[in-house]
């Protein structure tokens, strides 16, 4: 793997949860669930083109937590 990691971060967004990366929003969610789960496979796609990714998402007491890869 090359480069810097690219992070991908799960967040609340007013009553929804968005993914964000380097500066920009993707995505428009209802549960922090799929955001997780569509985030996962963000980062597998760019660990496919031969660069680090995590994921990162909110515990209950609002704590970041890696999510991906475990």
């Amino acid at each position: 793997m090359t480069g810097e990691v690219v992070e991908l971060f799960v967040l609340r967004s007013g009553d929804r949860w968005t993914i964000m990366s380097e500066g920009v929003a993707r995505g428009n969610f209802d549960y922090q669930v799929d955001a997780e789960e569509a985030a996962i496979r963000l980062a597998q796609g760019v660990r496919a083109k031969g660069r680090a990714s995590d994921v990162m998402s909110p515990d209950r007491g609002s704590q970041m937590r890696r999510v991906w890869p475990i």
